[in-house]
């Protein structure tokens, strides 16, 4: 630590007196003009620490404001990417969901045809199964008929 003068040792100089030496009155005026330069200049300084610890103490506050707000940015970036993520996992779900949805319509609408189908067949061939036995009960019942008209005329 330094040796620092302050006004009051300045104002409690006393100078030993010579014959030739300087004017007492003057000396002691401009001692009087040094003490209050100093202690206008100890103000100043007092003042001017307290504003350096007060913006100190405000940069320290902005440090932890910005501190905050990037954990926050951070933050926001990861829960938007999972969010994002998570959109996608779920829109690659439903496409699949729907696309298997897509083939069992498709299989069980083919699965129908083929039924109609198979259906239609075994109608046709009932239809012309009928259509043969109806034929030989009508022509049984024409030669019937027709035996019976030769044997009466």
């Amino acid at each position: 630590m330094r040796f620092m003068l302050t006004p009051l040792d300045i104002q409690n100089k006393h100078f030993s007196k010579a014959i030739r030496g300087y004017s007492e009155s003057e000396v002691e005026e401009y001692m009087a003009q040094i003490v209050k330069s100093m202690e206008e200049l100890i103000h100043v300084n007092i003042e001017a620490t307290s504003k350096i610890n007060e913006l100190e103490k405000q940069l320290q506050h902005f440090e932890v404001m910005e501190k905050t707000i990037t954990d926050a940015m951070v933050l926001a970036q990861k829960t938007s990417e999972d969010i994002i993520r998570t959109a996608e996992n779920k829109a690659q779900y439903l496409i699949e969901k729907a696309d298997d949805q897509a083939k069992k319509l498709i299989t069980d609408a083919n699965s129908e045809v083929l039924n109609i189908i198979k259906r239609q067949e075994h109608a046709k061939q009932e239809f012309m199964s009928f259509n043969t036995r109806f034929k030989v009960l009508l022509e049984s019942q024409l030669e019937l008929i027709q035996s019976q008209t030769r044997e009466m005329g």
